[in-house]
């Protein structure tokens, strides 16, 4: 099981913290997230890990370097242009050398880089197998931005809540259940080859929910996943949010 975290992102809602520095080396009770995930991930059975940089990119990679993480890091570089996440899979699925011989049926995990949950990677793993990703969901958290899934967890579109847009266009949302997305995806080799070639013949930014989104329509491409037992997420992406996790046992 290999693994790509999103470190490249500007973390604009975390200023002034992310003027000097990356978000995924905010510290959460004294140590880095980005290593809290690659602790996690590692726990998990995962044995070599991407991670794409832009912003600070520098201190991320001093960071990884001063660290002993017993698995292979790789680094996709994107100081030269900012991909987003479609993008950034897009230029791993071309670049990476840690991915480029596995099974195009190996499990390859997908993280967000402020995100912190407990809940089991391998069930997410578990779920990916018969389709060509799942996403972790949760119908509770409040969010204006929501996937639509269909009663057998099978994603069917998007929709903004609050201004009424659907994904695709002419899509009812009303038939569907709204799930707000964790930051947490399972793909395969296959899918991110699929990803890129989604991408076309140039490297450019946009993100994964496009491709997630126009995929979707034979109705058995991406699944939902909510664990069983209830879990912890965070999203530390705010100065709030920060504030609050510093005395977390997650």
């Amino acid at each position: 099981m290999k693994a790509i975290i999103f470190a490249a992102g500007k973390g604009t809602r975390l200023k002034p913290f992310t003027d000097s520095h990356p978000k995924a080396l905010a510290p959460v009770c004294g140590k880095p997230i980005l290593g809290r995930i690659i602790e996690k991930l590692i726990t998990a059975g995962v044995d070599g890990i991407v991670i794409n940089v832009h912003h600070f990119a520098s201190q991320i990679i001093a960071y990884l370097e001063s660290q002993a993480f017993p698995v292979r890091i790789e680094i996709s570089d994107e100081r030269n242009m900012l991909l987003e996440t479609g993008g950034a899979l897009a230029k791993i699925a071309r670049e990476s050398r840690l991915l480029e011989n596995i099974d195009k049926n190996e499990s390859i995990i997908v993280h967000n880089s402020d995100i912190l949950t407990d809940f089991s990677i391998n069930d997410i793993c578990n779920a990916a197998c018969e389709v060509e990703g799942v996403l972790l969901t949760d119908s509770k958290r409040q969010t204006s931005r929501k996937f639509l899934f269909n009663s057998n967890g099978y994603l069917q579109g998007w929709t903004n809540e609050n201004n009424g847009a659907v994904r695709p266009i002419g899509l009812n949302p009303d038939i569907f259940r709204h799930e707000a997305f964790g930051g947490v995806h399972c793909i395969h080799r296959r899918t991110l080859d699929s990803i890129n070639l989604y991408c076309g013949t140039e490297l450019h930014s946009f993100s994964v929910v496009d491709f997630y989104i126009d995929v979707c329509a034979d109705g058995k491409t991406i699944k939902s996943f909510t664990p069983t037992e209830p879990f912890g997420w965070i999203d530390i992406g705010t100065v709030e949010h920060l504030t609050q996790v510093q005395n977390l046992k997650l």
